[in-house]
C-alpha cells in the first residue's frame, strides 16, 4: 500500500477494508497522533473564530496611517486575510495542510495583482503571524502554522511573478 499524500486528511488516508485485515501500525499511529491533538485544534478553531474581528481590527490599527488611507486596497487585502486565516483553521482543524491553498489559488493572486495589494498583505501577514502565537498556545499554534504558511505561500507567489 503506498503512503497518501500527508496534507490528505487521515481519516481519508486510512483503508478501512475489515476484508484485508485490520490497520496497520502506521495508519493506528496517524489517526492516534490526531485523535490527541484534535482537542487542541477544536479549542484553537473556536479561539480564531471567537477573536477574529479583534485580532484583524488589531492588525490593521497597527498598519501605518498612509497605508490606511488607501481604503480599497485595504478592504481587498482584509478580505483575503480573513479567507486566508478562516481557510488555514479549517484546515488545522480537518488536519490538510493544503486544504486553504487548494481553495484560494484559483483567484486569490488574481486579486492581489488587480487590486495591487502586495504591500498591504506583507504588513498584514507580518503581524498575524506575529500576534497569533500570542493568542493561541504552542501547541495549537504549531498545529496552525503549516496550514497558514502553505496559504499565505499563495502571496508570496504573486509578488514573485512582477
Amino acid at each position: 500500500m503506498t503512503t497518501p499524500p500527508l496534507s490528505q486528511h487521515i481519516l481519508r488516508q486510512i483503508e478501512l477494508k475489515p476484508d484485508r485485515g485490520y490497520l496497520t501500525a502506521k495508519e493506528i499511529g496517524g489517526l492516534s497522533r490526531y485523535v490527541s491533538s484534535l482537542a487542541d485544534r477544536v479549542r484553537a478553531y473556536r479561539q480564531l473564530r471567537e477573536w477574529e474581528v479583534n485580532l484583524i481590527q488589531e492588525l490593521v490599527d497597527r498598519l501605518p496611517a498612509n497605508v490606511q488611507d488607501n481604503t480599497a486596497a485595504l478592504e481587498q487585502s482584509i478580505k483575503q486575510t480573513i479567507l486566508i486565516l478562516r481557510y488555514a483553521a479549517l484546515g488545522m482543524l480537518v488536519d490538510d495542510v493544503n486544504l486553504g491553498r487548494r481553495r484560494l489559488e484559483g483567484w486569490l493572486p488574481t486579486m492581489v495583482d488587480v487590486y495591487r495589494t502586495e504591500a498591504i498583505d506583507t504588513l498584514l501577514h507580518r503581524s498575524l503571524n506575529q500576534q497569533l502565537p500570542r493568542l493561541l498556545t504552542d501547541s495549537q499554534f504549531a498545529l496552525l502554522k503549516p496550514s497558514l504558511e502553505s496559504a499565505q505561500q499563495l502571496l508570496q507567489i504573486s509578488e514573485t511573478e512582477e
